[in-house]
């Protein structure tokens, strides 16, 4: 528990894409993150048909969201819809798939953030000061419990590790919902979720331009 061999990593979201097709992934992540929800043609244009396959691929996978009209609102744990989980950045709000990718996301991308959720069990709001990437060791964050399921680098992504990748407020609360006994996965602290992240996001975290 509370380590990096916990059954993610860059795998987790790179899932064999080649280095050119991660370049289209951080582009598409440049858009979101100003808001726009563009065609994968829009997104990459110097290999539209490219661009379109690698989405198509991930959408199938549930590693993004493309809407009926084929443009692009969510993919690497960035999204346009409106979730429980929000990154702020400056003037800059971005939700994420989970509350994993709050924390993981800002420390990939060394942010001065605050990454805001709650507790499933309770409901209470929860917020995590970050800075330079790094979460602030102060109560409650020192309390608060990540969740990380243990995910295999195909599959359902959303689905299977997104849904259920949440912050308690306590070790004791995320025990009334989970049998970590049983479950597959790992309880972390929020700095150790940041460590996990910045593997994570790291490939992308080098090309996309997030500021």
């Amino acid at each position: 528990m509370g380590q990096q061999g916990c059954g993610v990593g860059r795998g987790l979201l790179q899932a064999g894409l080649s280095v050119a097709e991660t370049a289209v992934v951080a582009a598409g992540i440049d858009a979101l993150w100003r808001g726009r929800s563009l065609s994968p043609r829009e997104i990459w244009p110097q290999d539209p048909v490219v661009a379109e396959e690698v989405f198509a691929s991930l959408a199938a996978a549930g590693r993004a969201e493309v809407d009926d009209a084929g443009r692009v609102f969510g993919v690497h744990g960035f999204t346009l819809s409106h979730t429980r989980h929000t990154i702020f950045h400056g003037d800059v709000k971005v939700h994420t798939w989970c509350a994993f990718d709050s924390i993981g996301i800002p420390a990939a991308f060394g942010l001065d953030a605050t990454a805001a959720t709650d507790c499933p069990t309770c409901g209470r709001g929860l917020t995590v000061a970050i800075s330079g990437g790094v979460p602030e060791q102060s109560v409650p964050a020192g309390e608060l419990a990540q969740w990380l399921p243990e995910a295999a680098a195909t599959g359902d992504l959303m689905g299977k590790f997104c849904a259920n990748a949440d912050i308690y407020c306590s070790r004791a609360h995320l025990e009334q919902r989970i049998d970590t006994a049983t479950a597959a996965g790992s309880v972390l602290t929020v700095a150790d979720a940041a460590r996990v992240g910045r593997e994570v996001w790291a490939d992308v975290a080098g090309l996309a331009e997030v500021p």
